[in-house]
């Protein structure tokens, strides 16, 4: 039964990332790719959701698994690559500093589309992140993401499913 809803829950969540994606118009004109402190805080994005993502990467690259974590609903989950789905703010945490404590830095992120739809929302694009590789040398991974987003009571843009994989070669 547990994973009859599982399967279902999915299934619900991809027709509504196609749909979504499908009703959405506002695309970038191009990737923009987003390191820590790119912009000043109180600066205006052009993009809806780039704040969103700037904080995210800024927040890891400083280490601070507790603002990066803020930009996920409370019953938000992740699909990492090779892992399973982690659910809920608290375990998404955990998830993010056990990332950090293995030593993955340098996150930056370039957004390629994003859209909306009343209080749903999504953005993609690729993300490169470092890691220390088995002889010690830092080592890059390079991939790409989708994130759904809803749109809280007070109007916060959050993450409800996160969802990213690596490139085939994902070394340099």
């Amino acid at each position: 039964m547990e994973m009859t809803t599982k399967l279902v829950q999915l299934i619900g969540i991809a027709i509504l990332l196609f749909f979504v994606m499908v009703g959405c118009k506002e695309h970038s004109e191009s990737p923009k790719t987003v390191h820590s402190d790119t912009l000043p805080p109180d600066s205006i994005p052009p993009n809806k959701f780039e704040r969103m993502y700037m904080d995210f990467a800024k927040a890891l690259n400083d280490k601070d698994v507790e603002a990066a974590t803020l930009q996920y609903a409370e019953d938000a989950s992740i699909v990492p690559p090779n892992e399973p789905i982690v659910t809920g703010r608290e375990n998404i945490k955990k998830y993010w500093q056990g990332e950090l404590d293995s030593g993955i830095t340098d996150i930056s992120i370039s957004m390629s589309s994003e859209g909306s739809y009343i209080d749903l929302g999504n953005f993609s694009g690729r993300f490169n992140l470092s890691y220390p590789g088995p002889d010690g040398k830092m080592m890059v991974k390079k991939g790409k993401f989708v994130e759904l987003l809803k749109r809280t009571a007070d109007g916060k843009w959050v993450s409800y499913y996160g969802n990213w994989n690596l490139d085939l070669s994902t070394s340099e």
